[in-house]
């Protein structure tokens, strides 16, 4: 991977927060279910949390390969978190935390693949 790695890294990032951020508009403009609007309302609230984190790397210095492939390792380790947590909410017999639960555990398994590829390649 080149030495823009982190440049690279938070446009995709910020692409992927964009998509989030488009199909969570169009969701809860098109539901009134509350399942799906807590889906949406979640998914739309990590759009803008990856943006603010996408945004942020761009605008910094280009990090040394070595730290950010430990903070790509780091945030693997979160993202399995996020996925429990969004499992255990999913459980739960409220629609709406059944929402936020899915969309949770969506959120952090695709940035578990994100920063672990990542990682893998730097």
């Amino acid at each position: 991977m080149s030495e823009l790695a982190g440049e690279r890294i938070a446009q995709q990032l910020m692409l992927w927060a964009l998509v989030c951020l488009a199909g969570a508009m169009f969701g809860l403009w098109r539901t009134g279910q509350v399942f799906w609007r807590a889906f949406w309302f979640m998914t739309g609230v990590w759009a803008l949390v990856n943006a603010a984190i996408a945004y942020g790397g761009w605008l910094g210095a280009e990090p040394d390969l070595a730290n950010l492939r430990r903070l790509l390792w780091i945030n693997a380790g979160l993202d399995v978190l996020y996925i429990a947590v969004g499992l255990g909410l999913w459980m739960r017999p409220r629609p709406m935390l059944k929402g936020f639960g899915l969309a949770i555990a969506i959120q952090g398994l695709f940035l578990f693949f994100f920063d672990l590829l990542h990682a893998l390649q730097i």
